[in-house]
């Protein structure tokens, strides 16, 4: 009885300290993210103010904003020349192009304060923006988008619709 007792306690005392919430944390950001060469784009969502009745965020022919973080982690420039996706006819980047500076991070479409440590950052004017939706954009869903640099070259992410920053209204 007692090597059961101690058996017992054994087996209880594995788990403890162990949060099953926290054992793989991730990060923060519910945008997409990814690298190509010395660019990372990062916390790219398509925007979305809400509130909506159902869960189509854009109908069909909608502009879409969409926001992200662009870091050019290299020695050399390097510029954002296009901006696509199969579900819209165009995109749309502010003044055609967007250069990222070496060592220098671009934001494009935030509308907040932006916390910057160690990389210096620069907000362009006016987002980037996914123009003619071919279908409706839906919440919950990810939808891809290319990211086409200069040097670097093509970077497709799967983008998230953004949550909205305020509750729907009841």
């Amino acid at each position: 009885m007692a090597s059961l007792a101690v058996v017992l306690a054994m087996i209880a005392g594995c788990g403890a300290g162990q949060v099953s919430q926290t054992a793989l944390q991730g990060t923060h950001s519910n945008g997409a993210g990814g690298r190509i060469g010395q660019m990372a784009v990062r916390d790219v969502t398509l925007l979305f103010d809400g509130p909506v009745a159902g869960d189509e965020v854009y109908p069909p022919g909608s502009a879409v904003p969409v926001e992200a973080t662009i870091v050019n982690t290299g020695d050399t420039a390097d510029r954002l020349v296009r901006l696509s996706s199969p579900v819209a006819a165009a995109g749309q980047i502010p003044g055609g192009t967007i250069t990222i500076a070496a060592g220098q991070s671009v934001t494009a479409g935030q509308t907040g304060r932006i916390a910057s440590i160690e990389v210096p950052y620069a907000r362009e004017g006016g987002p980037l923006t996914l123009t003619g939706t071919t279908e409706p954009i839906r919440s919950g869903l990810t939808y891809p988008v290319t990211f086409e640099f200069e040097r670097a070259g093509e970077l497709v992410l799967q983008v998230p619709v953004a949550v909205p920053d305020r509750p729907r209204r009841r």
